[in-house]
């Protein structure tokens, strides 16, 4: 139970518009990408025969928060509602994706605060090659150093986070952002790095970035996989008048279902495509996030605290979770003036 074309369909495009490329460029990518794949296949096959022994599904994505710490101080990121810096313990984080493992899953989102922060990552990473990790990060740490080790893990995509141009990156996140970004999407792509990007899409830049010409010149800057993100108001100084109004989301989403189907990078949008994950659709469902205290949560943008991974197991977890947004509705529906309504009319 709880399995769906719809995910099979969906990993498969990634797959064939990001992954494919990459792994024909060269031997060594191609004998890379068939190793990892053998080993998520195993796990995509015990995820699928214990959805059928469980009575609660298993997400298929887990967003981990890794830590409120960051190098940035973006206003719009919802990491900074902390007081003080949060930080996964790691051996917390070790049993977090042992217990995942032991359950079939193998997709990880990575992020923070600034992930990168977090001491010795890419090794505890390396160590389990049978999974795939998304480490979302805002780019200004990517240092050779970096760039060497993810050369020899393949497991790990780096997608950078900014706002498009150097105009909007600056005025969010700081002076002389975009051009680290920059200069980590060069050392990335000359060492034939497997990676990303991500674009907070606000009322500020939506018209900028549809205009086609700008944007065929500027992006996608030699990555595989391009996600648009749409501003949600959380947060420490959340500020509504950057979320998209209908009209923009509308004409936004058809511009950006036209680039999808002649662009060569995968693109995601949020929360538009969400059907295409089952997430948003029942919580707990397609995914759950763990945030820096160890607490599992529906969603990032809803906090709702109340079972934590370091006092009980995963799954048990994952089961209560489940069984209380059962009992209490999807906490989106129960949210009346929630930011992310404004995404379900």
């Amino acid at each position: 139970m709880h399995t769906s074309s719809n995910r099979f369909k969906y990993n498969l495009r990634i797959f064939r518009r990001a992954f494919l490329p990459w792994a024909l460029s060269s031997p060594r990518h191609l004998w890379l990408t068939l190793n990892l794949f053998g080993k998520v296949w195993k796990k995509y096959k015990l995820n699928l025969h214990l959805q059928n022994q469980f009575d609660y599904p298993i997400p298929h994505s887990f967003v981990l928060s890794l830590t409120s710490e960051c190098n940035l101080t973006c206003d719009h990121c919802y990491a900074r509602v902390y007081n003080e810096i949060k930080v996964l313990p790691k051996n917390v984080l070790e049993g977090i994706l042992k217990q995942a493992s032991s359950l079939g899953c193998f997709f990880f989102v990575l992020t923070g605060g600034e992930p990168m922060l977090y001491p010795d990552l890419l090794n505890i990473l390396g160590n389990h090659s049978d999974s795939l990790f998304i480490l979302i990060t805002n780019g200004t740490m990517v240092s050779d150093d970096v760039v060497k080790k993810l050369s020899r893990s393949p497991n790990i995509i780096p997608v950078v986070s900014l706002e498009g141009s150097l105009e909007d990156t600056d005025k969010r996140r700081g002076v002389g952002t975009y051009n680290r970004i920059i200069n980590a999407f060069d050392n990335l792509k000359s060492n034939k790095i497997l990676y990303g990007f991500s674009i907070t899409v606000t009322s500020d830049n939506v018209e900028q970035l549809q205009k086609e010409d700008v944007f065929e010149e500027k992006y996608p800057y030699g990555a595989r996989l391009g996600c648009f993100i749409e501003y949600i108001p959380t947060g420490r100084s959340p500020d509504p008048k950057l979320s998209l109004s209908h009209a923009q989301r509308f004409s936004f989403r058809q511009w950006f279902l036209k680039l999808k189907e002649r662009a060569n990078t995968y693109l995601i949008h949020f929360p538009g495509d969400e059907e295409l994950m089952d997430n948003c659709r029942e919580a707990g469902k397609g995914f759950i996030h763990i945030n820096p205290e160890g607490y599992i949560e529906s969603c990032a943008l809803i906090p709702n605290s109340r079972y934590n991974v370091t006092e009980i197991p995963l799954g048990l977890c994952l089961k209560n979770m489940y069984r209380d947004n059962q009992q209490c509705a999807h906490l989106y529906e129960s949210l009346e003036h929630h930011p992310c309504m404004s995404h379900r009319d």
